[in-house]
């Protein structure tokens, strides 16, 4: 079953990124510089591997990504950290530049915000108990289900759940790492939260948890600038084309997220 959900996880992303990427010249424009002397990142830490604190210092996919874009600019950084929920009013009042912190592409927030363009698909699934994913053959049965589901709170994943799940009990928490635990515990039967999230789970956990290979939603990664910040999201979408270009983008990627995401 897990070979089976490797083989699904590589396809999503080989279609991703032909799809995205496809079309793409392969002479590398200049990136526009606007007028910052250090680019102020906005991150939460609450996200391993795309965004996480190590030793006290921020780490992860979005920390080396912010490291990459400055240098790319040609400016310096400084990443804030903070809570997750801080993270949008803190751009829209000025106290950073630039939100790098696995953010969903949702409506609600593109209201709000700008997002660069997206550099990862990574679709809502479920997981559950080793050896139990063969109990559901399709993501119409779990949307079905009558049972308890776990969701990371404030998350488009909680939202999701709460939204189309109308048959099962959301059980919101607060820490992903407990998630083993409180499958032990029999608190709810399936979690429900990014594809990113769950193969780190799996991962962490072999022979504890078992990856449904059935998404649930497709959903966008991207990074967000304030909606006066033309210069800023302009230079940012051309960095990233530019990476997808010299093959820089998937080189990162590979670096924190699994060999399957290739």
């Amino acid at each position: 079953m897990k070979k089976r959900f490797y083989r699904f996880a590589a396809m999503v992303v080989a279609v991703l990124f032909a799809a995205w990427g496809g079309g793409c010249v392969t002479t590398e424009a200049p990136v526009p510089a606007p007028e910052i002397q250090t680019l102020r990142v906005g991150f939460s830490p609450n996200y391993p591997p795309v965004c996480m604190e190590s030793e006290g210092e921020p780490r992860g996919l979005e920390a080396d990504f912010a490291a990459a874009l400055a240098k790319e600019l040609g400016c310096g950084f400084e990443i804030v950290q903070m809570g997750f929920d801080e993270l949008i009013p803190a751009l829209l009042d000025g106290r950073v530049d630039i939100l790098m912190s696995g953010l969903t592409v949702t409506p609600t927030r593109a209201y709000k915000v700008r997002f660069t363009k997206p550099y990862l698909n990574n679709p809502l699934v479920a997981v559950t108990r080793d050896g139990w994913a063969r109990s559901y053959a399709s993501a119409s049965q779990i949307l079905a289900v009558n049972a308890s589901i776990g969701v990371l709170r404030h998350t488009y994943g909680e939202s999701f759940v709460r939204k189309h799940c109308m048959r099962a009990r959301v059980v919101p928490i607060t820490d992903y790492d407990a998630v083993p635990e409180d499958f032990a515990n029999n608190r709810y039967s399936l979690y429900v939260d990014d594809l990113a999230a769950v193969l780190d789970l799996s991962a962490k956990h072999p022979g504890v948890l078992e990856v449904i290979p059935y998404p649930l939603q497709q959903q966008d990664i991207a990074w967000a600038v304030h909606p006066d910040n033309a210069s800023l999201l302009s230079a940012a979408n051309a960095t990233l084309d530019k990476w997808k270009a010299n093959g820089k983008l998937d080189e990162m990627l590979d670096q924190w997220l699994p060999d399957r995401f290739r």
